[in-house]
Order: C-alpha cells, then sequence, then structure tokens
C-alpha cells in the first residue's frame, strides 16, 4: 500500500521568496522553474487553495503569506516577537507537507490521465479530479480541529511538481493569542522526546484520514534511519559513496591505481568547485531576501508618511523632502536587486555546470566500476560476522591458554614475588571483561544470543548452569529510541554481568 508523507519544519517567519514559490508569483515563475526542477507551468492551473469557504481557485497570488499573516496577526491583536528584531530568533511558522507515495498522489489528483513529467512537457490537457479536492478538504479539516482553523495562513494545494502534494503555513499561536511554538507544537514538557512523542501521534492520527485515500502510515525514521535530502546532499552523499569506493578498489587492484586516483582527484576538485559555487549561489540568495525586506520597510514607511501629512501630523515639505530620500534609497535598492539578481543567474549557471561535470565524472566511474566489477569480491555480510565469531572465539582461548601459562610461571616464583605479581595481575583483568571472557565465552555468548531473541528464562538458566549469579532483571528488552547495534551490545555487556558470580572469589592466577 502507498504510505503517507508528513513533514514538520519550524520557520521564523515567511519570506518573499517562500511566498512566491507556494503561490507561483507570476514575476518570479521562471526563476522558480529553474530552481525546482520540477515545476510545469502547464499545470499550474491545476494548482488550488483550501480556506474557510472550502476550495479557492485560482491560487491568490495577490495577496502574499507575509501579508496574510500581519493580517491576522492584526485582527486578533497577537504581537509578532520577531518584530523589530534586527534579526529574527522565535519560531512563529510550521511549515508543514502532506503529501504521499508519488503513483497514488497521481491516482487521486488526475485518475487515469497520463502526466509526463520530462521538462519542457505540455500538460494543459490534464484535469484535476475531484478525490484530490477531497483529500484536501479532509486534510484542512483535520488541521483546523488541531490547531485552530484561524491558524492557518496559507493552504495550498500544488499539482504542478512530480509529487502532488500540500504546504500549510500554520502559525503556533495559543488560545491566549500569544506565540509559543513549544505550547502548541511540543506539549508542557519541552524536550526533544516529547516533540518526537507529539509527531508520532500526528502521524498515527492523520493516517486515519489518509487510509480511506490508499495511503497508510509509513514507517518511523527512528526505526529505518531515514532522512530527507536535498539535490545537493544527494549529490553530496553520492560523491563521498563513489569515493569511499574508490579507495576499496585502490586497495584491492593494483593494476588500475592511475584510474582510480585520477578518479579520485576529479571528484575532489569537483566537491570542492561545488561547494564555493554552492556557498556564493547561497549568499546571493540571502542578500536579495534583504533588499527585498528592505524595500517592503521602505514602501511602509513610504504609506505611513502619506497618511501621516494627509492627518496633518507633518507638513508637506517635510513629508515631500522625506518622500524625496526614501525614493532615492528605493532605486538604490532596485538597482542593487536587479544586480544581484544578474549574478544570481550567472552563479546558478556555473553551478548547473559544475553539477553536469559532476555527473559526467559520476558516469565515468560507475563504467570503470563495472569493468571492475568481476575482478573485485564483493563479501558476505554472514560469511564478515562468522569470520568475527571465530576471532572472538580464538581471541577467548588463546586468553585461557596465555592464562594457564601465567599461572604456572606463578607457582614457580618464591611466595615474595609471587604477591608483586599477583597484584599486577589484579590490576590487569581483575573484574574485566577479559577476566570473564577467559573463563566461559560459550556462556557469555549464549546468554547474549538469549537475551537479544527475548528468551530471558533460557539466558539465566545458562547463566545460573555456568556458576553466573545475575539476571536481566524486570523489563528487559529493546528501548523505543535504542537503535540494533546498540541493543546488541547491551545484550552482551548483560551477559558478561549474568556470567559473574553472585559471590566474588578470589582467582588463581
Amino acid at each position: 500500500m502507498a504510505k503517507q508523507v508528513l513533514d514538520v519544519h519550524a520557520g521564523k517567519g515567511m519570506t518573499t521568496s517562500q511566498s512566491n514559490e507556494h503561490l507561483r508569483n507570476a514575476n518570479t515563475g521562471e526563476r522558480l522553474k529553474k530552481w525546482s526542477g520540477n515545476y510545469d507551468p502547464s499545470r499550474e492551473k491545476l494548482n488550488f487553495e483550501v480556506g474557510p469557504g472550502g476550495i479557492i481557485v485560482p491560487v491568490d497570488k495577490k495577496s502574499s503569506i507575509p501579508s496574510r499573516i500581519k493580517k491576522i496577526l492584526k485582527q486578533r491583536g497577537v504581537v509578532d516577537p520577531n518584530k523589530g528584531l534586527p534579526e529574527a530568533r522565535y519560531r512563529t511558522v510550521a511549515n508543514v507537507i502532506l503529501g504521499g507515495s508519488r503513483d497514488q498522489m497521481h491516482r487521486l489528483a488526475f485518475g487515469s490521465q497520463e502526466v509526463n513529467l520530462e521538462p519542457g512537457s505540455d500538460n494543459a490537457h490534464i484535469r484535476r479530479m475531484p478525490e484530490i479536492e477531497s483529500w484536501a478538504l479532509d486534510m484542512y479539516k483535520f488541521m483546523s480541529k488541531k490547531y485552530g482553523e484561524k491558524n492557518i495562513a496559507a493552504f495550498i494545494v500544488h499539482l504542478d511538481e512530480k509529487n502532488p502534494h500540500i504546504h500549510c503555513t500554520l502559525l503556533p499561536i495559543t488560545e491566549q493569542n500569544k506565540f509559543s511554538w513549544r505550547k502548541v507544537m511540543v506539549g508542557e514538557e519541552n524536550s526533544k522526546m516529547a516533540y518526537s512523542r507529539r509527531m508520532t501521534e500526528l502521524h498515527n492520527e492523520i493516517s486515519q484520514i489518509n487510509l480511506s485515500y490508499g495511503l497508510e502510515r509509513g514507517d518511523r525514521v527512528a526505526e529505518t534511519g531515514a532522512r530527507h535530502r536535498t539535490i545537493e546532499q544527494y549529490h553530496q552523499d553520492l560523491r563521498k559513496k563513489l569515493q569511499q569506493e574508490n579507495e576499496q578498489l585502490s586497495e584491492t587492484i593494483e593494476g588500475n591505481q592511475g584510474v582510480i586516483q585520477r578518479q579520485q582527484a576529479t571528484l575532489s576538485g569537483l566537491e570542492k568547485d561545488i561547494k564555493h559555487a554552492t556557498a556564493r549561489f547561497k549568499a546571493l540568495q540571502t542578500m536579495i531576501t534583504n533588499l527585498e525586506s528592505k524595500k517592503n520597510r521602505l514602501l511602509e514607511e513610504v504609506e505611513q508618511l502619506n497618511q501621516d501629512r494627509e492627518s496633518g501630523k507633518i507638513s508637506a515639505e517635510e513629508a515631500k523632502a522625506r518622500l524625496e530620500k526614501i525614493h532615492s534609497e528605493l532605486r538604490e535598492v532596485d538597482e542593487k536587486i536587479a544586480d544581484k539578481t544578474q549574478k544570481l543567474h550567472t552563479a546558478e549557471s556555473q553551478l548547473d555546470q559544475l553539477q553536469s561535470k559532476t555527473h559526467s565524472a559520476e558516469k565515468k566511474f560507475e563504467e570503470v566500476q563495472q569493468k571492475l566489477q568481476k575482478e573485485v569480491p564483493s563479501l558476505s555480510k554472514t560469511t564478515v560476522k562468522e569470520m568475527q565469531q571465530m576471532g572472538y572465539m580464538m581471541m577467548a582461548t588463546d586468553a585461557k591458554r596465555r592464562a594457564a601459562k601465567y599461572n604456572d610461571f606463578l607457582s614457580s616464583l618464591p611466595s615474595d614475588h609471587r604477591d608483586v605479581a599477583l597484584r599486577a595481575g589484579d590490576i590487569l583483568f581483575d573484574g574485566s571483561i577479559a577476566e570473564t571472557i577467559m573463563d566461559c565465552a560459550a556462556q557469555v555468548t549464549s546468554i547474549a544470543a538469549a537475551l537479544y531473541l527475548g528468551y530471558l528464562d533460557a539466558a539465566t538458566r545458562i547463566s545460573q548452569s555456568g556458576g553466573g549469579g545475575g539476571s536481566p532483571g524486570t523489563g528487559w528488552g529493546k528501548r523505543d529510541d535504542e537503535d540494533d547495534l546498540a541493543f546488541r551490545q547491551r545484550c552482551f555487556f548483560m551477559a558478561l554481568h549474568m556470567m559473574r558470580p553472585a559471590q566474588k572469589q578470589q582467582r588463581k592466577r
């Protein structure tokens, strides 16, 4: 069955760029198209919003999301804690994405119609299905009931990307009309564990609605280890993987050292270039965002000056002088925005070229890998584990043999020398893991395996039959926040503890 998607991220407000992307603002549509790679202009008309009155078509582009938020706060008398700060510090927005597996979301959105997902395709003939509207309405009702309808600033459904989804802009405002991310999104206990529990509950609750639309709850990230990755992170991970495989090949196949070294140098150089290009690209984005914010502030000052002039708070001459100064600043800001936008396009082009070169290098390496695949033995995980177990048992046997030699050596020493040697031996071995392994390696591994499988009675019996005096105690088992490797290690250490005698006896060495 298809899986649901639910993603929640905190924000310190909503930027103009974010708003333009959500609303598909006409002034920046072409830029967004290039940035996202998934935006299909021929399907943009299928996008819609959901509000208190139901489905809203088309998306209202005239009212930006920041202006919607500002209007909500003014109507409710809510103070934005970031207002007046040189840099936003407080989380005032929850950016929620709702969706599901691509095939099922396409069935809900487009039915049996075939959508061409290749860039530049014409999908103008595609019609929106009523099922996607029904799903969006149910999601809106759920979010309204969960967090309050008046706290939803925008609820926009995108059907023009590869995977249909919802962007819900939620304001974490309490019933007392105060911003509080902790109280609304986390709960009274302010901790990562509490937030994790709250998010788990949210996934479970929303899955009850999604089941009727062919979407079931996905596996927990804590259990699967899955994580969201941007395109940039994907390429970084892929390059890292290629470098690791390169290193393995260089150690295994002597005859291909030159090819592998050249590939490593190429990928390393591309990685540095992409890192620098990405940093410049992000810096230009930040500059443009800051300039747009400054422009908005200046426009607000113009509006306030006009109001003050009309109300008689200031004279027409004073207003004119101040307006001329502001308009001069606006012209400078517009010039800077135009300059930075041009540089942004150049930086974007350079980044695209570097990523294209990286793709070519990755493709070249794949060819090398396929060519050498027959010469590189693939190591079975089972075989590796068996070898690790063999090494452990060999270590235990060898340690026991050496301990016997040590005992023979002790018996040959005079009594005063023997006491010194015994004290030295106690420092090295007394109460150590090695001491327990030397005496009862087989029992330790058997107990650890029984604990891992949940056979607690069997683990206790093995311990007692081998002279141990411990038990795992009540409540033994894998913890919710514990991965498999950590649980295996804990089973091993518990087995060592259980094999130690209840009353410590002095051991001859």
